[in-house]
């Protein structure tokens, strides 16, 4: 059966459902703008399933030109019309890149500097040593 076509009917005597038209170009549309199968099943009026079952590799393939083009539009904002926002958010994703503060944590202690000077020490007569 052809999955190119709009209407999916056969020639069947009065047994089962009656068959539902689907509109292609809708859910082309739908799919490349990156609705998710419930979403192009509600709108079509027929079952997520049934979209799955029938339609599952126009689906895939028009979601995937609908990311194309939106990376497309992203790259082309950011480096032809020269956007900061564009580059920052591109960087981050693509890149790895990252505005984030790490601690570290310092397993060597401090170095100890005492700078005491040396005080006048009573013994226990009140009477000063040293």
């Amino acid at each position: 059966m052809d999955k190119n076509k709009a209407n999916m009917t056969k020639n069947r005597k009065g047994a089962g459902r009656p068959r539902i038209i689907v509109d292609i170009e809708i859910l082309k549309n739908l799919a490349s703008i990156g609705c998710p199968d419930y979403e192009i099943a509600s709108v079509l009026n027929v079952s997520a399933r049934t979209l799955k079952r029938n339609y599952a590799e126009i689906i895939n393939q028009y979601k995937e030109k609908g990311k194309a083009s939106l990376r497309k539009k992203m790259w082309d904002k950011a480096v032809k019309k020269d956007n900061t926002n564009m580059q920052i958010f591109l960087s981050k994703n693509y890149l790895g890149m990252s505005d984030k503060i790490y601690n570290t944590n310092i397993t060597e202690p401090l170095p100890l500097i005492i700078e005491a000077q040396a005080e006048e020490v009573k013994d226990l007569d009140g009477k000063e040593k040293g």
